[in-house]
């Protein structure tokens, strides 16, 4: 399956100004919320993944659980992509106990590690440095692309 349709269900400044644009250079169409009631219409079971950032703070007023849990109900299979300025190594504890309500055994992709194709849970994880430094970017680029 290639990624079409990412909708932004958490969006931070930084994601909005660096991956966006990213995102947007790689055929992606991208839409944003700015507030949790319209995850009901911006996310449909055709929309092919979104962006949650692991900020404390975003332009849509909800935890990232509220937002996980909202997005799970509407679309339990989308691709989920968290991001945070942090590497996953920093925030992997608190994501994988929050993903293990929705997966038995969740498996997070990024660009150190990858999960196999079949995987049940899989999700990406992009951090700042991952679109900032070239051969970071590159290698987001390729896992999108797979995804």
């Amino acid at each position: 399956m290639a990624i079409k349709t990412v909708t932004l269900a958490r969006p931070h400044p930084a994601i909005v100004g660096d991956m966006v644009p990213f995102l947007e250079k790689l055929g992606i169409e991208v839409e944003q919320i700015t507030r949790l009631e319209q995850l009901q219409y911006e996310l449909t079971l055709t929309t092919d993944a979104v962006v949650i950032s692991l900020a404390v703070t975003s332009t849509v007023r909800a935890t990232v659980e509220r937002v996980l849990s909202e997005v799970m109900r509407l679309n339990p299979n989308v691709l989920l992509i968290f991001s945070s300025e942090l590497p996953l190594k920093k925030k992997q504890k608190n994501l994988f106990y929050m993903l293990s309500r929705y997966f038995e055994n969740p498996c997070i992709t990024d660009c150190d590690n990858e999960c196999a194709p079949t995987y049940d849970g899989r999700c990406l994880y992009i951090c700042g440095d991952d679109l900032k430094l070239e051969g970071r970017r590159q290698k987001v680029r390729d896992l999108i692309k797979r995804y």
